[in-house]
């Protein structure tokens, strides 16, 4: 007698599963309720912008009077606010907040001290409010995308949906991430 074959496939729902767990589990971390320091320093060279998708830095910069590299993260930026802090050139005295953790560390080590706020002679590049929103929302759609990602690779390997409904699935998902992307609305 010969085998009758699974429709399941075990792949995509040990991979569906995985990712569920890991975009579900992700704890909030409380940044708001960190402590925040500000420091005024001068810029030894230009701003850079880091470019790639592995790093999860947007822009790193060095000041004269620490050795330590100072970088702002993904997703705390406003957007529109891009091309004023790519812009900072050395020599340029800035405004910063760092965490209150981290201000013990300036000049005593190499570590890298994440920027909560930037200004530029009394203007605001990038508040420590906007800061906490953006990283929020920021780790809201990281978790959404997850789950979506998570649930459409357990649909497919339990093989409940036909593509043409999987598709539209994808689509109608896409569509609203891009609705929300251009008008600037919830999870932007």
């Amino acid at each position: 007698m010969a085998k009758k074959k699974s429709s399941i496939n075990w792949y995509f729902l040990i991979a569906g599963a995985i990712i569920l767990y890991f975009g579900l589990s992700k704890s909030k971390s409380s940044e708001q309720n960190i402590q925040s320091r500000p420091i005024t320093v001068e810029l030894s060279k230009d701003i850079i912008n880091v470019k790639g998708r592995k790093s999860k830095i947007d822009y790193k910069f060095w000041t004269k009077e620490y050795q330590n590299q100072f970088n702002i993260i993904d997703g705390s930026i406003t957007r529109g606010k891009h091309e004023s802090i790519s812009n900072l050139k050395g020599g340029q005295k800035v405004e910063l907040l760092i965490r209150e953790l981290d201000f013990t560390e300036l000049g005593k080590s190499q570590k890298d001290i994440t920027v909560k706020g930037i200004s530029l002679n009394g203007n605001s590049l990038m508040s420590e409010a906007e800061f906490n929103k953006n990283r929020s929302a920021y780790k809201d759609r990281l978790t959404i995308f997850s789950v979506f990602g998570g649930l459409m690779l357990l649909i497919n390997g339990l093989t409940l949906v036909p593509k043409k409904i999987n598709y539209a699935l994808v689509g109608v998902f896409g569509g609203a991430i891009l609705i929300m992307r251009i008008f600037e609305f919830g999870l932007y």
